[in-house]
């Protein structure tokens, strides 16, 4: 449902990771800014849904009342029978059969309320993906509709007590009876949200103890149970709550995909969970960001408006900033998704197979968003607390339910420092495959510093100063990735320190990238872009300072002496500062938005 005009401009999706390889702006992507009328239409139904549903009970939702009259499954029921979580459904099992980009701006519209939006995307997101892409006919003929419909409320059952993040060190196990009619399952899992009231789950368990493998589970299996609900810091409206087997009878029919195969299923959805989560995140920092000024603009202090000063302006300013950069990121890997799966014949016998390879390519970029999104919010709703002072610390006031709500969001969908591990280990693992030239990158980035890497045009125009800065980030990446591995070669996945620092220099380059190239497209169609450029100038230049000096205390941290010297002659060659006058760049960003009650650069 993608504007068709963006989607011919871009119709050979790049490779994953490749962000890091090529100059801001070489492959056109998809932009909020492209939306079609369908879409902005749905975007304007989920908001009312949202306002009229949930924002006016959303305390009474998270009550103990409320939990006790399972007032959340209502809500969930409405969503459904107004067609909401049957966007990704294929029509010819009753659904839209709309593409990841529609489905990412629902999950977007919904991400204002925390407990409604874990709620919803466990139910029909990886509640309902692994059914929609691994299973039989039959599974999705018995299963699909009434998930769709809301007659089933579903969950997706993969962590326990013992193995968070370490998701393939389940213990939860399954043996099949002498009658060859089921697999008798014993374990608990933890932390599974919707549980109280799911219907149907999606459980991941081991076959005699080796082979890993989704199941899908029916609430009134023999043997199997649900534990009490946790008391849970912020999320308070969702339920949460252990999931026990204790010689659970699960038909053989219900093995979802092949067996020994559970872990396609879970990474895969964990990819499409994680760059979701981003966009959540990002939907709870707009309407955060929206009251907090809202609050700023009425409250006075010293005869001042707080969002008069220019230290709050300054907040606001990076918070803008943040949004925008987590919006343009997060839709990025959506409509790179889809141009991957255009064209995909569903009779193809290897269709399942290619799907994965589509979602999968992007593992890199869904890690950097579930990441980079969730800590932008985190220090966006610290300041917009901030701003509201005292009453930022009780409930009278919206923002301290979202910095309870919101602090979850670094620990599920795989840990955020899992995620920083996997950033690099998978780019590292690409350039082994061949599937990306790092290694070329290297060469040629070599042969510039020796002959001296380009100087900033002395009078910059637009985005001139962003871009030059963000090639200057790109290279010192690249040449920090292969610093540690020409240290660490096959050992560098237990210098996780190392990776870290490298992992953040990733998310930062792929974040700025994708502003920069965002900003690029609206100004190829003619639209004044000054507080757009402003942010893109901004990030990049304090990108920049940043990853200078995390390249040179990693390196420092990898070699000494007569070894250390060439790379931080390499790193002062690459790492120039570049000129930036981030106070008048603050303050135009920051006009724009109290102008404009919030964030405003988008129009859904």
């Amino acid at each position: 449902m993608a504007d068709s005009a963006q989607r011919d401009q871009t119709s050979a999706a790049p490779a994953g990771g490749s962000f890091l390889l090529d100059p801001a702006g070489s492959h056109p992507f998809f932009t909020v800014d492209a939306f079609n009328e369908d879409q902005l239409g749905m975007a304007a139904e989920a908001q009312r849904f949202m306002e009229k549903e949930v924002w006016a009970q959303e305390r009474g939702l998270e009550s103990k009342e409320g939990k006790a009259e399972r007032r959340m499954v209502k809500v969930l029921r409405k969503a459904c029978k107004l067609g909401f979580c049957a966007v990704e459904v294929p029509e010819e099992l009753g659904g839209l059969g709309a593409d990841k980009v529609t489905s990412l701006l629902m999950t977007d519209k919904f991400g204002t309320n925390g407990d409604f939006s874990v709620t919803y995307g466990a139910h029909c997101g990886i509640g309902l993906a692994p059914i929609l892409y691994f299973g039989n006919q039959a599974q999705k003929e018995k299963y699909v509709a009434p998930i769709a419909e809301g007659k089933l409320v579903s969950c997706y059952a993969l962590s326990e007590p013992g193995s968070g993040s370490d998701a393939l060190a389940a213990r939860t196990v399954a043996k099949l009876n002498d009658a060859g009619t089921h697999y008798i399952l014993n374990g608990t899992k933890q932390w599974i949200t919707n549980a109280a009231w799911m219907d149907v789950g999606i459980v991941f368990a081991k076959i005699d103890g080796d082979k890993f493998t989704a199941f899908i589970v029916d609430r009134d299996t023999t043997g199997f149970t649900i534990g009490p609900e946790e008391h849970k810091l912020g999320l308070r409206g969702s339920s949460t709550c252990a999931l026990i087997f204790n010689d659970a009878p699960v038909p053989v029919e219900n093995v979802l995909g092949e067996i020994g195969k559970g872990h396609r299923i879970a990474f895969n959805t964990l990819n499409l969970g994680r760059y979701k989560l981003g966009v959540g995140a990002l939907a709870l920092a707009r309407r955060a960001v929206a009251e907090a000024i809202a609050y700023a603009a009425d409250r006075k202090q010293f005869n001042t408006r707080i969002i008069d000063f220019g230290a709050i302006r300054e907040m606001l300013a990076d918070s803008i900033a943040q949004i925008y950069l987590a919006e343009s990121l997060t839709y990025r890997i959506a409509g790179s998704i889809d141009q991957r799966l255009q064209g995909l014949d569903h009779d193809d016998p290897t269709f399942i197979e290619k799907q994965m390879a589509a979602i999968e390519e992007y593992a890199i970029e869904a890690s950097a968003a579930k990441v980079w999104c969730s800590e932008a919010l985190d220090r966006i709703l610290d300041r917009c607390l901030q701003w509201h002072g005292g009453y930022g610390f009780v409930e009278d006031y919206a923002v301290e339910k979202f910095v309870r709500d919101a602090r979850v969001n670094r620990i599920f969908e795989g840990t955020n420092e899992i995620n920083r591990l996997l950033i690099p280990g998978t780019l590292m693992k690409r350039a082994l495959q061949k599937r990306l030239d790092l290694v070329g990158a290297v060469t040629a980035l070599f042969k510039t510093v020796a002959v001296g890497v380009p100087s900033l045009p002395a009078e910059p125009q637009g985005l001139d100063t962003a871009k030059y800065a963000l090639q200057r980030m790109k290279d010192l990446t690249l040449l920090l990735a292969h610093a540690v591995s020409s240290r660490y070669g096959a050992g560098l996945d237990k210098e996780q320190e190392t990776l870290v620092a490298l992992s953040n220099l990733i998310m930062e380059v792929y974040a700025v990238d994708s502003g920069i190239g965002r900003t690029m497209q609206r100004m190829a169609q003619g639209s004044p872009e000054d507080v757009a450029v402003a942010i893109c100038t901004l990030t990049a230049c304090e990108g920049l300072d940043r990853a200078t000096t995390s390249a040179r205390r990693v390196v420092e941290s990898c070699y000494t002496g007569a070894q250390l010297a060439p790379w931080l002659d390499k790193i002062d060659r690459i790492g120039v500062h570049v000129p930036a006058d981030v106070v008048a760049l603050r303050r135009v960003i920051a006009a724009d938005a109290v102008d404009k009650g919030g964030y405003k650069l988008s129009n859904y």
